[in-house]
């Protein structure tokens, strides 16, 4: 599929996606209406999915983090309609608060890496900055109980109407600056070497910091929030939960920050270890990506607590369903815990076989001289015989003694015999 095609199904996406989620809530507790937000969120999805598509080669970093900000956008809003039904009004607010957060920072490096490509006209890409950046910002002072969301929510929505029909009309316009390396269509090996190893070491480096961040997010939230406020007393715990109500709804949008950052993390461990074994990290990243959707749904329990609180019942009517809820957040944890361990298994092995090959690495290397010498020895053997000078032909010449000293033995000694022989004949053949 072209960049246009692909631009122009996004654009498509992103306006079925608003009339579904506008007909799907207003017809909020029949399954049609179940049925329309549901599509919705298949649409959000795949509007990641194509984005992906468009801006991973140039744009690695942003389309993988718009990519799981739609994915986590459109868990959310499923999610809020199955917590509409079973919890009440309260927990939908607080999901689809939540994917709105999403969307807000997924949106803010879509803009800026569109404008770099020319994709989108500058006007329009801070117009869509701004949008996204208050579309957080409105969120967030939601779920702390501040009424303002609706209001800043309309500059992000009038622009994604207006970036969806720019899609629909024109697709994803390439961009006029040349790429390095593909001026010859082919790119060269040296490039190539290069990109794998820039590859490596920004997976490198994306991996340390998501797991830097989640430590910090999930120790705060989890042991300074959650483990704190929750007892194993129902009454107790929902007289805690309901004092500190905005330090449980941060706890909750941090553990959520680290299921997308647990996404990341994964994939990006899958690059760095790629070289070493292709299979058995692709399994590493697919567990922990399952494991990340399970402990989102762990979460969900959560934001259902969250709801109850925030519908303002009496407490001692919603004390058992709190404490319900907390509970079934820490079940539902454990047992995805158990695909972490196996993912930090394959993660260790992997770590074990790429030390391994690296200590191989290092035990060849007082070889290379000899290859240099050989190397030159070939080429002088060329020059004093005249044949063909052009280095790549050196090369070839240098590799394949190389491969029949492996076969022959002592065979090195003899050609550079043959090269002092003909040294020597060279004067009397002038």
């Amino acid at each position: 599929m072209s960049l246009r095609m692909t631009g122009r199904c996004a654009g498509a996406f992103f306006l079925l996606a608003f009339v579904s989620y506008g007909i799907g809530t207003a017809l909020a507790g029949q399954v049609v209406g179940t049925a329309l937000v549901v599509l919705n969120s298949v649409m959000v999805a795949a509007i990641g999915v194509l984005v992906f598509r468009a801006l991973r080669r140039a744009h690695p970093g942003t389309a993988w983090a718009y990519l799981v900000a739609r994915t986590a956008e459109g868990f959310l809003l499923t999610a809020g309609v199955v917590l509409q039904d079973s919890v009440g009004a309260g927990a939908a607010d607080i999901a689809y608060q939540l994917a709105m957060l999403s969307l807000g920072l997924g949106g803010l490096p879509l803009c800026l890496a569109l404008n770099r490509q020319r994709w989108l006209p500058s006007w329009l890409a801070i117009w869509g900055s701004v949008g996204y950046a208050l579309l957080a910002a409105g969120a967030a002072a939601e779920l702390m109980g501040a009424a303002v969301g609706l209001v800043l929510a309309i500059p992000g929505g009038l622009f994604e109407i207006v970036f969806g029909l720019l899609l629909l009309a024109r697709g994803f316009a390439p961009s006029t600056a040349a790429q390095p390396g593909a001026a010859s269509g082919v790119p060269s090996s040296a490039a190539v070497a290069v990109e794998g190893g820039f590859r490596v070491s920004r997976a490198a480096l994306a991996a340390g910091l998501g797991l830097l961040l989640m430590a910090v997010l999930a120790g705060l939230a989890n042991f300074g929030v959650v483990d704190r406020l929750v007892s194993t007393d129902a009454a107790e715990t929902t007289t805690q939960l309901l004092s500190n109500q905005r330090a449980f709804a941060l706890a909750v949008v941090a553990l959520f920050a680290v299921v997308c950052l647990d996404v990341l993390v994964a994939w990006a461990l899958r690059a760095f270890f790629d070289d070493t074994h292709r299979t058995v990290a692709l399994l590493s990243a697919w567990c922990r990506t399952v494991y990340a959707v399970v402990f989102a749904v762990a979460i969900t329990h959560l934001i259902a607590a969250a709801g109850l609180l925030r519908d303002g019942a009496a407490t001692d009517q919603i004390s058992p369903s709190v404490y319900a809820q907390t509970t079934e957040f820490e079940e539902t944890w454990s047992l995805g815990l158990i695909l972490f361990g196996v993912h930090l298994l394959m993660i260790g092995w992997l770590a074990w076989r790429s030390r391994a090959a690296r200590a191989r690495g290092e035990h060849e290397q007082p070889h290379h001289e000899d290859d240099l010498t050989d190397e030159r020895d070939c080429g002088d053997l060329d020059r004093v015989r005249g044949r063909d000078q052009r280095p790549d032909r050196v090369g070839e010449v240098a590799r394949a003694g190389d491969r029949h000293e492996h076969r022959h033995p002592g065979w090195r000694g003899q050609r550079r015999s043959d090269l002092a022989r003909e040294r020597t004949r060279q004067p009397q053949l002038a």
